[in-house]
């Protein structure tokens, strides 16, 4: 009842915007350079391709290779030092000069040449100081530079000061003359002659670890690096992460990276132009709702720039990035083939950038296909959690029927990769409390809040029980039939339950003015039918008031709003015009505000609300009676327009009928009229 073309004229704009900027923000999220990952461990088979090598490239050494010959060679490196011959020289002068004026004196002159002999060896093979003793620990040799020339000390030979010390005090001489010499402070001429040069041993060790070879052999075009199946060793490990080093700093270069981001930019366009199609040819409705569109595109992109940062800037596997929760966000929020479609974009996108491509299609196809079908109608809590295990179960069995397909010996598969996939599902977890922000971020209403909403004692159902018992009692009539319809027509059930028990709310404050609360006494004799019309109209605008107080979501406040359309309070028009036969009443004080349905679900509210409370007023609950009644209200409903603005067909409203007539039958006990038999009557005429 409602031209298509209307919803894609309205926001077709806002949708191409909305695909223009998930592509822009798509590709600028995925790294900049085209990365060749593979995904091993040492010591597991390799679960790729048989590996060729396309070019020669030299085999690199492992870090811990590199850095194992260059400890050896600072620890085999022989410092330099530089002699100071001029030390020794000025020390031994100044003792003689100190024995010829005081020394003399105390000890005798054999003590004082066998002291100065020992000294003089102690500088002519080498005196370093206490704070250069420390470089020269666990070296067997050094390097004494003096002039020109340098050459190769044993580390042996030479002292410390305080060797030294130590070495010429022990001399074989009287012992009061040592006693002598050590009371006048023998150390002032033991002095360090063997300084260590920092510039020269520095440059000289930067120099032989520049020349340890990073490389330890070649690989030539066409040979085979590994097959699947084998066994990475270290030495495969070591060979497959030098072709990838090769690789990545090829495609650094500027001719790769323009490549790959038109690439890129080509296949993000292609996989939203789908969406974009799929949208325009099946969700022409949702097109009309910007918030679907928001949700949608944002969702989507959000993710894809997710994944894309995860890869840029994480060395954590892809397979801990929960990306089945979108699948399941899209299901909750939307149908099943949109959250499919939309979700396929998203997987497609970031194929482009994990490291392994196929499997991650698979695993995720496989995942996001389960959450999308064990959520079809999420109610309870715990539908989450049974979810993520029943995705723990297909990431299990998709990995693991890969891996048999690429490996020898199912115990070769890695246990590590079904830790990723148990925290990955843990992750999905916290959707529930995210749904509580989307629903209010984007104004939607999840199965979840609809059935909290419905619970009876919710404090404002109770209020309505307490203050209008005879309205809620209406409601609950009318929300079973909706419901029942709904189910019918393949709407949302749940949806119009709901709404149906809070669309007369604003009933509850002036109670007595309707007819399902009176009890024999009628206030509306007492007033004008401009006044009983207002007081009836008036109970939307009260219940929209009821709504914004107690918070009720957006999609509940449209019922209330729309279940008696733009129509009139009949009564009270037909009552005026009776009594004014020459008057022209204004329809204005008789209209209610609006506006008509717009949905199947508003829709069926209208026909149900006015079927239900019709039916309390027949004299006799008859198949007949019943069936008229039905056929009557929405047939005049129909005539009036009330649906023109709502995506409902003529089939629908057929079937809503049936379903309304058999309710109500069911709910009234009708019976079979029999016919009369006519054996009796023939019996006496005889």
């Amino acid at each position: 009842m409602k031209d298509d073309r209307r919803f894609i004229k309205s926001n077709k704009n806002l949708l191409i915007i909305l695909s223009v900027i998930s592509v822009l923000l798509t590709v600028y999220s995925m790294p900049a350079n085209r990365q060749e990952r593979y995904e091993f461990t040492v010591g597991k088979p390799w679960t790729y391709d048989v590996l060729i090598a396309p070019f020669n490239f030299s085999i690199q050494k492992s870090d811990e290779v590199w850095q194992a010959e260059a400890d050896s060679t600072k620890a085999s490196f022989a410092p330099y030092f530089s002699r100071n011959a001029g030390v020794g020289e000025s020390a031994l002068a100044e003792f003689d000069r100190f024995f010829a004026d005081s020394l003399s004196k105390l000890i005798w002159e054999e003590s004082y040449k066998v002291i100065r002999r020992r000294m003089e060896k102690v500088y002519r093979d080498g005196i370093i100081s206490t704070s250069d003793e420390e470089i020269l620990s666990g070296k067997e040799l050094f390097r004494v530079y003096e002039g020109n020339t340098s050459s190769f000390v044993q580390t042996a030979g030479i002292r410390s000061v305080r060797d030294a010390y130590r070495y010429v005090t022990d001399a074989d001489i009287y012992v009061y003359d040592r006693y002598t010499l050590l009371q006048h402070n023998l150390d002032n001429y033991i002095r360090p002659n063997l300084s260590y040069d920092a510039t020269r041993s520095e440059s000289d060790l930067a120099a032989q670890l520049n020349e340890i070879s990073h490389y330890r052999g070649m690989v030539v075009e066409g040979q085979k690096i590994i097959d699947q199946g084998e066994i990475v060793d270290s030495e495969k490990s070591s060979i497959i992460n030098s072709y990838l080093e090769i690789v990545n700093e090829k495609n650094s270069s500027k001719r790769f990276q323009m490549l790959t981001w038109t690439g890129r930019s080509v296949f993000v366009v292609l996989c939203f132009i789908l969406l974009f199609v799929y949208m325009t040819l099946y969700r022409i409705d949702d097109i009309e709702n910007r918030s679907i569109l928001y949700f949608l595109f944002g969702s989507v992109t959000l993710f894809t720039v997710g994944v894309g940062l995860f890869c840029q800037y994480s060395n954590w596997s892809i397979f801990l990035f929960p990306c089945s929760m979108l699948a399941i966000m899209l299901r909750i929020f939307l149908d099943s083939r949109t959250a499919f479609t939309g979700y396929m974009v998203f997987v497609l996108c970031t194929s482009l950038i994990v490291s392994m491509p196929y499997e991650y299609v698979l695993l995720q196809i496989m995942a996001g296909l389960t959450g999308i079908y064990t959520l079809k109608e999420l109610s309870q809590r715990s539908q989450i959690l049974h979810t993520c295990l029943l995705l723990f179960l297909a990431y299990s069995l998709v990995w693991g029927a890969l891996q048999m397909t690429q490996l020898e010996n199912i115990r070769d598969i890695d246990p590590w990769i079904f830790l990723y996939f148990a925290i990955n599902c843990i992750i999905v977890l916290l959707l529930y409390p995210l749904l509580f922000v989307i629903e209010k971020l984007f104004g939607f209403t999840s199965n979840v809040t609809l059935i909290e909403l419905s619970n009876i004692n919710n404090p404002l159902l109770r209020e309505l029980a307490e203050k209008a018992p005879g309205t809620f009692q209406h409601s609950m009539q009318v929300s079973t039939l909706a419901a029942e319809a709904a189910t019918r027509i393949k709407a949302n059930p749940q949806l119009v339950r709901t709404a149906a028990l809070y669309h007369d709310i604003g009933k509850m404050e002036n109670a007595p003015f309707f007819t399902e609360n009176q009890n024999g006494v009628n206030p509306h004799d007492k007033l004008t039918p401009q006044e009983s019309a207002r007081i009836i109209t008036g109970h939307i605008e009260k219940g929209l008031e009821l709504a914004d107080k107690f918070g009720l979501p957006e999609s509940i406040r449209g019922f209330i709003a729309s279940h008696h359309g733009k129509g009139v309070a009949r009564y009270f028009y037909i009552k005026y015009t009776q009594a004014h036969p020459d008057e022209e009443p204004d329809s204005n004080d008789f209209s209610y505000p609006g506006p008509n349905p717009y949905s199947k679900e508003t829709a069926l509210l209208m026909m149900a609300d006015a079927v239900e409370a019709a039916s309390r007023s027949l004299n006799e609950y008859t198949e007949e009676s019943i069936g008229g009644l039905v056929d009557k209200i929405v047939d005049t409903q129909v005539q009036e327009g009330y649906f023109k603005d709502c995506p409902i067909s003529w089939q629908e409203i057929g079937r809503v009928k049936e379903t309304f007539k058999e309710k109500l039958r069911t709910m009234y006990h009708t019976r079979i009229s029999y016919p009369e038999s006519t054996v009796g009557l023939r019996q006496n005429r005889e």
